[in-house]
Order: structure tokens, then sequence, then C-alpha cells
């Protein structure tokens, strides 16, 4: 996994959960222990991380929910005009299915919570948004009433 795929992967979400247009994307990677390729520490900091509830974590119960041991190696971050933002980290080693649902599911919940819920994408026949899950190895969006009932893939190309 490399920052250049990550990136294409949240442009790609962003586009489906509808992210406003004045809203900023970096993607940063650990080069070394201790460096990053941002312009700046402030760029890779995390400003929230969401539990399962939508809700934001403190700093001390995220870093207690990371899976990664140290640093992430590559961080995809989304700020809003209003200052407020979410990153989402990963470590060396998290596969590309489990990567692009986690990435889903965390711009998703941003997003909405930014535009005030409006449904995107949408699930089919239902007033709620699809939910992002992994579906026979398939990074896709899918009901989370039917859970792989109704599902398409996340990405058209996930490479």
């Amino acid at each position: 996994m490399t920052s250049d795929l990550v990136r294409r992967w949240a442009e790609a979400i962003l586009g489906q959960v509808g992210a406003p247009p004045d809203a900023a994307l970096t993607v940063t990677e650990r080069l070394e222990a201790g460096t990053t390729g941002a312009a700046s520490a402030s760029e890779t900091a995390m400003e929230s991380v969401w539990d399962e509830e939508g809700g934001a974590l403190t700093d001390t119960e995220a870093e207690a929910a990371s899976p990664a041991s140290g640093p992430a190696d590559i961080a995809a971050t989304l700020t809003f005009a209003d200052g407020s933002a979410v990153s989402v980290e990963f470590a060396a080693g998290t596969s590309g299915t489990d990567a692009v649902v986690l990435l889903a599911d965390r711009l998703q919940e941003a997003v909405l919570e930014e535009s005030g819920g409006i449904p995107r994408p949408p699930c089919p026949g239902h007033d709620h948004p699809a939910v992002a899950a992994e579906v026979n190895g398939v990074p896709s969006w899918t009901c989370p009433h039917g859970m792989g009932r109704t599902t398409r893939p996340i990405l058209r190309d996930a490479g």
C-alpha cells in the first residue's frame, strides 16, 4: 500500500459520499522512524478518531483503540472548512480490503456529520446510507439491515 494508492481510494470514496468541495484531503506517509512525508507535523495530527457509534474518542481512547503499536505508516486526513478533521491511519501490513473498508467507513461518517446526515451513498430502497463492509473479500457498500444481500463494490478497481 502506498500513499498514492490511499489517495486514489480516498478521492473515489469522497466522491461517493458527497464530500463538500471545500474539504481538503491530505495523505502522508512515514518515510522512516520519526519522519513523515507531510510538510508539517500538524498535517498528520489526529484531530479526532470516531468510535463505532460515530462519537469522537479522546486521545487516550484513540491510542488504545489503534491496531498499530507505533506511528501510522500512512495517514489520510480530511479537513473541513470549519477546521474539524478526521484521520484514518494504516499500519504496515494492513490489507487493501481492510484499508478500503476502514477508509470508507470513517470518511462516510465524517461527511455525514458535516452535511447534517444526508445519506450517501444511498441504500437502494431505504432512507439510510449504505455502510462499508467486506463481503466475500470485496470492500462493498451494503445495507446494514441485510448485510450482503444488497451490495456493490466501493471501488471499481481497488488497485
